[in-house]
């Protein structure tokens, strides 16, 4: 499982808009939205619909959002049953495109449950 903790910033005048999309994202949770265009995220890996959707690429969705001027990873949890995707052997791997990291979490398999 991982969590991450992210600071998103829009225009004041997009956050009504952004927090009610926000809310359409899996295992996304507004923790604290002052008004003012900062909004702090919770995010944790979510299943939704047979389909796994990995903190990061939720995230990352997020991050591609028009109204989204800035996100910024503040807190980051992977505990041991958050193993790495496949074929990331390279500390260097996680250096792409924000698609890129989409894409490739979209498209993994749901882990079976034990």
């Amino acid at each position: 499982m991982s969590i991450l903790g992210a600071v998103v910033r829009v225009r004041p005048a997009d956050v009504a808009a952004t927090v009610a999309e926000l809310a359409a994202c899996p295992g996304t949770d507004v923790a604290l939205d002052p008004g003012d265009g900062r909004l702090v995220l919770v995010i944790e890996d979510a299943e939704r619909d047979g389909q796994l959707h990995a903190a990061a690429a939720t995230l990352a969705s997020i991050a591609l959002l028009p109204q989204v001027l800035n996100t910024s990873l503040v807190y980051e949890y992977s505990g041991p049953d958050a193993p790495a995707p496949a074929g990331v052997h390279d500390y260097r791997a996680w250096r792409g495109s924000l698609h890129d990291l989409r894409d490739q979490f979209r498209s993994a398999p749901v882990p079976p449950h034990s």
